[in-house]
């Protein structure tokens, strides 16, 4: 059955749309806007306009303390970042005090930065009345009760000062807070109660913030703000005419004053900080606290109450600040908020009267500016849709919106006439881009498990093998074989022949290794001139498998030891091979690696171009080596290490200084000789914290000697290794250990051996020179027993030479060795400097050099090293000046 015909829906047109419905907005608005003001117009409009009124007044409160609190918080948070970034340490303030001087000098309430680690250690930077700054330092382990201050001028000069003071950082409110109720996450802020500031006295709040450091340790960071800062949000807050504003703590104590009072200064004004509400003696403020508590003290919207014969008008915030709540009160005469209402209702009246008319006109008006080219924008659209891609005529519109919106669809239709080929474009685009990623996975994978230059697999890769084959000598009871292979002077032959033909070298002898291995076995390239090969599937009795794998060593230095043709010559090569067995029960890759190497290093002790097993000798030496480390390491944590004192005489027999010998204080073997010490930290690095320490005990001496009138005038020689005289912050550090013990610089002299001339002199030269500048002085120790060059010599610094015990030794029998004594006397004498022989045991020793002009001794005939109280008596001593010691 056919449907009923329904009749066309009526269309009417936009611009009768807008009209109509914009006078009916407009007239309705107007009519409901009369109505409710004429209904509303008696006493309660005026009284929710005065109340509405009084309320803007405490949330501008309100907003002052936000914009006095959030800085602070933001601020801190800024100061976290940079506390994680570049940690303080108390041998560097200005690095702390660079950071948090600006954060002072720009915040209007932060009065002072403080803050501490769970060290002890605690920093404290506080700006003066003056304009100057102060930092109070703190170290609770070291220091005790003491406290470094510092006092900045404007001018860049400081002055330092020692007080004895009760104050531990991690005691004060601002620390303890963050640890509170089971401790505060990293990135929250922390604000204390109000308590009184230990630098000025005042009473103040800190916002403090944990910060999780690098090295896992906590530190607290805070910011102290004065309560005087704090009142200036309420102290000039214009509450009517009369009325005024403070803000309590929830015991009703004042942390921020109202207007200050006639009659009364502003100092007694400020000391009412803190104090109870009602010690401000204000009827109205006693009154308005006695509602409050009748409330329940809960926040109080505007209300109304009666105190000295007049209405009020009262309201309490509270304002959440960390984990304690601040209350502001606001008070004013509910006469100050009255204004006549009723004749500016009448002028109101009229005027939307005529705002009625006009809003009539401006309708109209906009109608026909807006119907008309959003007509044309809608035939244009038309023909879009019919892909009808020709230009339309240009649209003709001063209101902005409409007019981008025509721009916006010409661009879409040269967008929709382009777009087709536009995809086809991206589309082999894409295409291209898939290709190239899948090439650049494969150099990835290439590079992330292959050593580029040989081809071999690379340490990464290798950890995945041997795992494999640990793994299948277990499950199938057999024995691999890890082979640790170091070419021999392969360094001498690359600096000879240069690197191109040392990468050469090393293609040959990866290309070889593969050619003495079977198919199941890795050879891969550890770096520089280091090789591993991994040997599975070998017998699971031990000698059978030892003499499979001593069979693949022996092919692997017979192929390794045949001439290499590089350039246009021949050249000869070997290799020192260490092997290690393993079954793959309770093995670990990282110790087998060092079974190897230690093997390795025995087949180069042994002469190298051979192969060493690893065995039980072997493994006891890497125990007690291995033991000896973790020893040293404990003793360089727990300062085990003392010096003792060998005297210097001069050519008179009196004490001119000592020499500064390292001992380890074991507190199982006792003294333990520094041959024992140096190699094993000079190898693991550990001579650079054990230098520094030597360098802090010896400058703590010079400045204990220098408060003893029979010691001040005495020399202190130190010996600094090659390694940590080449680091990058010696001179630094000895700058601040100097600084940090107040020990003279022109006391202090540095032994160096003739083994640092042999690489980068002219580093070493400039090093001297920056030491040379803040007083140091240098003796070349051990000197005609290593590198000797009289071209570096005369470009040295130096101010001493020292002759090696090994020539005084045998000066009274051995001719040649006294010639050599009088030679280095008198070349050293020539060039200005001053000579000490070392190793002088009797009086004919020190008669024949002191006839050749020696000008100092220094041996067992005159003291053997001992700790410094034996000095003393040693200088106390008549007979020291003849050596009868």
């Amino acid at each position: 059955m056919r449907a009923e015909s329904r009749p066309a829906r009526r269309l009417t047109t936009l611009r009768r749309t807008i009209l109509v419905r914009s006078l009916l907005l407009v007239g309705g608005s107007a009519a409901l806007i009369t109505a409710g003001f004429l209904a509303l117009w008696m006493v309660p409009t005026l009284d929710r306009m005065a109340e509405s009124e009084f309320e803007r007044v405490a949330e501008r409160i309100l907003t002052r303390l936000d914009h006095t609190f959030e800085p602070v918080e933001q601020l801190l948070e800024s100061g976290a970042g940079w506390i994680r970034s570049d940690p303080p340490a108390l041998d560097r303030p200005e690095a702390f005090n660079r950071v948090f001087a600006p954060v002072l000098q720009a915040s209007p309430t932060i009065t002072s930065v403080v803050g501490a680690n769970e060290a002890g250690e605690g920093w404290m930077l506080l700006q003066l009345a003056d304009g100057q700054m102060r930092n109070r330092l703190t170290d609770v382990a070291r220091w005790g009760q003491r406290h470094l201050f510092i006092d900045h001028d404007a001018d860049g000069r400081s002055t330092q000062r020692w007080e004895a003071l009760a104050y531990d950082p991690r005691k004060r409110p601002w620390f303890t807070g963050t640890a509170a109720d089971g401790g505060h996450p990293p990135g929250s802020t922390h604000w204390t109660a109000p308590y009184a500031f230990l630098s000025t006295g005042d009473p103040g709040i800190t916002a403090s913030r944990r910060i999780e450091l690098p090295d896992a340790q906590a530190f607290v960071l805070g910011y102290d703000v004065m309560l005087r800062d704090l009142s200036a949000s309420t102290l000039d807050v214009q509450v009517g005419e009369r009325g005024m504003a403070l803000i309590l703590t929830e015991d009703e104590r004042v942390l921020g004053l109202p207007a200050l009072p006639a009659g009364v200064s502003r100092d007694e004004w400020f000391g009412s900080l803190l104090l109870p509400a009602s010690a401000l003696g204000m009827q109205t403020v006693n009154d308005a606290l006695s509602v409050w508590r009748q409330g329940g003290r809960k926040a109080l919207a505007v209300r109304r109450m009666q105190s000295t014969g007049s209405s009020w008008l009262l309201s309490l915030h509270d304002y959440p600040l960390g984990n304690q709540r601040l209350w502001v009160l606001t008070l004013a005469p509910e006469a100050d908020f009255s204004p006549p209402w009723q004749s500016i209702g009448a002028v109101l009246a009229a005027a939307l009267s005529l705002l009625m008319l006009l809003a009539g006109f401006i309708a109209h008006g906009q109608a026909r500016r807006i119907a008309r080219p959003l007509e044309a924008l809608a035939a244009s659209s038309k023909r879009i849709g019919a892909l009808d891609f020709s230009a339309p005529p240009p649209l003709a519109s001063r209101i902005a919106e409409i007019a981008q919106l025509g721009e916006a669809q010409e661009t879409m239709r040269r967008m929709l006439e382009d777009s087709q080929q536009s995809l086809r474009d991206q589309a082999a685009r894409l295409l291209g881009q898939v290709q190239e990623l899948r090439e650049a996975e494969e150099r990835i994978n290439a590079l992330a498990f292959y050593d580029p230059l040989s081809g071999l697999p690379n340490r990464r890769l290798l950890g995945d093998r041997l795992k494999r084959a640990l793994a299948a000598c277990r499950r199938h009871e057999q024995r691999g074989a890890l082979l640790f292979l170091d070419l021999d002077n392969f360094k001498t032959l690359n600096d000879t022949l240069g690197h191109e033909l040392g990468d050469a070298l090393l293609k040959e002898v990866a290309r070889r290794l593969l050619g003495c291995v079977r198919d199941t076995d890795t050879v891969a390239r550890l770096g520089g001139d280091e090789f591993v090969a991994v040997l599975e599937e070998l017998d699971g009795e031990h000698a059978a498998a030892m003499t499979q794998t001593a069979a693949i060593g022996t092919k692997i230095l017979a192929a390794l030891s045949q001439p290499y043709h590089l350039g246009d010559g021949l050249h000869a090569s070997s290799v020192s091979i260490g092997a290690t067995l393993f079954d793959g029960k309770g093995d670990e890759a990282e110790e087998l690696f060092k079974q190897a190497d230690l093997a390795m290093y025995q087949a180069k002790a042994e002469g190298r171009g051979r192969l060493c097993f690893y065995g039980q000798a072997m493994h006891d030496r890497l125990t007690a080596r291995t033991q000896l480390e973790t020893e040293l390491r404990s003793a360089v944590t727990e300062r085990q290490f003392v010096l003792h004192y060998q005297p210097q005489v001069n050519a008179a027999g009196r004490l001119i200084g000592a020499e500064a010998l390292l001992r380890w204080q074991h507190p199982r073997r006792g003294l333990v000789p520094p041959g024992e010490v140096i190699p094993i930290a000079e190898e693991t690095g550990l001579i650079l914290p054990i230098g520094h320490q030597v360098i802090e005990m010896a400058c703590d001496q010079l400045a204990s000697w220098a408060r003893d009138p029979a010691l001040a005038g005495l020399n202190l020689s130190i010996n600094v290794s090659a390694r940590q005289f080449r680091h990058a912050g010696f001179v630094d550090d000895v700058r601040r250990v100097l600084q940090a013990t107040g020990a003279n610089p022109a006391r202090l002299r540095i032994e160096l051996t003739e083994s640092m001339l042999l690489e980068d002199v002219d580093t070493v030269i400039a090093r001297m020179a920056e030491l040379r500048a803040i007083g140091l002085s240098f003796a070349l120790d051990d000197f005609g027993t290593g590198y000797s060059s009289l071209a570096y010599l005369k470009r040295l610094p130096l101010s001493e030479l020292k002759i090696d015990r090994s020539f005084v030794r045998d000066v009274l029998d051995d001719p040649n060795d006294a010639a050599i004594a009088r030679t280095i006397i008198a070349l050293a004498h020539t060039m200005g400097l001053e000579v000490i022989a070392e190793g002088v045991e009797n009086r004919a020793q020190r008669e024949l050099l002191a006839a050749a002009g020696c000008d100092a001794y220094q041996g067992y005939l005159f003291g053997r090293p001992a700790p410094a109280e034996q000095l003393l008596q040693f200088a106390l001593r008549p007979a020291a000046c003849d050596g009868t010691s």
